[in-house]
């Protein structure tokens, strides 16, 4: 079973804030310790959308900070949200191409719709939701060709020779279509990855006809298990599919419950209140319909202390999770294969 968490801000709870030991703003401190301790609990990947404070009051942009957070964990992949309403491929392909080496290949990019407010970006038009989904399909594909633009064999290197590079293994792209136009290559070397995980959330028609695209991880945020099995028939075979999951955490049902009620209005979709023992009896459930769980703590950093400590050693034992993890990159421990350059003869 496929584990992530997605952290944003204080917590997924509206009033996480209000309970968490977060710092008034964000830090590097505070974020390096959420990636250490989800790295502690063996956890495949940490995910940043950037959101802080009640209702995302403000955002932060994840790109550098996981950048920054390169050298807080040695095995954990980290994720970082980009926005397809405005953002260029070539500028996503160029981060992530420089993050991926930075990370050691461990990072992942989660391709967002944005928000679609005209009022966010005065220069984006708004769109309908067939011309969105096509111009991020459009994008996300030049990303890819952006990545794939220099072949594995083409640095060379030979300081003999005064040799840098192969031009045979460098590839203009010349992409031409309805949205974008892009001659290439993209001025970085390959990622370590070949291609980072392009992660996508969705649970719609329209996202998970997108996700079948261009996805190679799709986190539904469903309100009921049930939803899964329609929404894996409409992905590609290859993409890995997880269920969104917010937890309210205690040592025991009572306790939890009390936590709930203390912090007011109820999570969104799918959710679990209770202990540890009872969580691992729900991810057992839930590895039966889908490739994993993304994992939503209500507050931060307490229900991701006990999910590390206590229901993670819980699920190894079960021989839900592996010992340890599975590969050096984030690829490797998603469970999906390292993609040769769609240029290559």
């Amino acid at each position: 079973m496929i584990l992530t968490l997605s952290a944003p801000g204080c917590g997924a709870h509206p009033e996480a804030w209000r309970f968490s030991s977060a710092p008034q703003g964000p830090s590097l401190a505070w974020f390096r310790s959420l990636t250490q301790t989800a790295e502690r609990g063996g956890l495949d990947a940490i995910l940043f959308d950037g959101a802080w404070g009640p209702a995302g009051a403000f955002t932060l942009d994840p790109v550098p900070l996981i950048a920054a957070l390169a050298s807080s964990g040695k095995q954990i992949g980290l994720a970082a949200a980009i926005a397809l309403d405005h953002a260029e491929p070539f500028n996503i392909a160029r981060s992530f191409a420089a993050i991926d080496r930075l990370t050691a290949g461990r990072s992942a990019w989660i391709a967002t719709m944005g928000t679609g407010r005209p009022s966010d970006f005065a220069h984006v038009p708004v769109r309908d939701v067939a011309s969105a989904r096509a111009r991020a399909a459009e994008s996300i594909s030049v990303v890819r060709k952006l990545w794939d633009s220099w072949e594995d064999e083409a640095i060379v290197m030979d300081k003999p020779s005064g040799r840098f590079s192969d031009p045979d293994f460098i590839h203009p792209i010349n992409h031409s279509g309805k949205y974008f136009s892009v001659r290439g290559p993209l001025n970085a070397p390959r990622p370590l990855q070949g291609n980072p995980p392009v992660i996508q959330r969705a649970a719609s028609a329209e996202g998970v006809a997108l996700a079948r695209e261009s996805a190679d991880v799709l986190i539904a945020p469903v309100t009921e298990a049930s939803m899964l099995a329609s929404i894996r028939r409409g992905l590609d075979s290859r993409a890995r599919l997880l269920v969104r999951l917010a937890i309210v955490l205690a040592p025991t049902d009572a306790e939890a419950r009390a936590r709930i009620e203390t912090l007011g209005s109820p999570l969104e979709g799918l959710s679990f209140v209770g202990t540890p023992d009872g969580l691992v009896v729900r991810l057992a459930e839930l590895s039966k319909l889908c490739d994993g769980v993304d994992l939503w703590p209500a507050v931060l950093p307490t229900d991701l202390d006990l999910l590390a400590d206590q229901v993670v050693p819980k699920l190894r034992a079960a021989g839900l999770r592996p010992a340890t993890y599975q590969g050096p990159t984030l690829r490797e421990n998603l469970q999906l294969p390292r993609p040769r350059s769609q240029f290559a003869a």
